[in-house]
């Protein structure tokens, strides 16, 4: 059976979700949708971002359904995954829409833009569970294999107990989705839609933390621009995570870790994916038969 994937927003995210789709064989793009109607003839080639594709790709919409109305969309009996990649003060709505709907949910970061709005979705994701029905929030990292390669070198001890480690991703304001980004009621700010990254690959390699520590300032987005966490972790080692996206015109998305391990040899560098490890861009889309 091919698992056919319905598509919420149409921006940049629905481009690089479309893109990675692209490479998992038996998936498929069998609809999207948009109620402002933006982009519905599949044409993505007019959005980028900053990781994938820039020229973003182009659907066969004679192999694909689009819809304006959320709930004609959610009814389209054919569709077994819905993918959400709305601005995220849209999420938590659409969600919980989805899983009523009986699809399963991959839902882009930040899940919510509120905990209570994430333990309510978490919530439901629990009663939809119980139904054969997941959800999932996009958190890429885990999925990179350079990352994959970090996190082994760490869980894995191969080069002795981790005693430190550091990570950082700082970079100018995007340069797309200003109405969004720079209104940290709307996306969190770099809080939330950039520091998130690391705070999920932090705890996915050291475990949940025993204590916190954040500071951060604001600058344009009325939340935090800028923050530096520090963390406790069960096995000792000292963690800590920067994000932002105030830096000067000019600095480039370039996240970056760094681990210190007991031992010093072999190198602790984590090498670069080879060529084929991660999928190249693609820019044509997975039609449905």
């Amino acid at each position: 059976m091919t698992l056919q994937f319905g598509f919420l927003g149409l921006g940049f995210m629905a481009a690089t979700h479309i893109q990675a789709l692209a490479h998992v064989p038996g998936t498929c793009v069998g609809a999207i949708c948009n109620p402002s109607g933006r982009n519905l003839d599949g044409d993505l080639t007019r959005v980028g971002g900053n990781v994938g594709d820039p020229n973003g790709v182009r659907l066969d919409m004679t192999k694909a359904r689009a819809y304006r109305d959320v709930s004609e969309f959610l009814a389209d009996p054919a569709i077994h995954v819905v993918d959400i990649t709305t601005p995220t003060k849209s999420h938590l709505g659409l969600a919980l829409a989805a899983l009523k709907a009986g699809k399963h949910v991959i839902v882009e970061k930040p899940m919510t833009r509120t905990a209570e709005e994430g333990r309510q979705l978490a919530e439901a994701a629990r009663e939809a569970a119980t139904r054969g029905v997941f959800l999932m929030p996009a958190m890429c990292l885990r999925f990179w294999p350079e990352w994959q390669a970090a996190r082994e070198a760490i869980v894995g001890g191969q080069h002795g107990r981790v005693l430190s480690a550091r990570f950082r991703r700082v970079a100018q304001a995007p340069g797309w989705g200003h109405g969004h980004f720079l209104s940290a009621a709307d996306s969190g700010g770099a809080l939330l839609d950039l520091h998130i990254h690391d705070v999920d690959f932090i705890r996915y390699c050291f475990g949940h933390p025993s204590r916190v520590f954040s500071r951060g300032h604001t600058k344009v987005s009325g939340g935090i621009d800028h923050v530096l966490t520090q963390y406790d972790t069960a096995s000792g080692a000292v963690v800590s995570a920067e994000a932002g996206t105030q830096a000067s015109c000019g600095t480039s998305w370039n996240p970056s870790a760094r681990a210190l391990p007991r031992a010093w040899s072999p190198p602790t560098t984590v090498p670069p994916p080879s060529p084929s490890a991660r999928p190249r861009p693609n820019r044509s889309a997975p039609g449905c038969p």
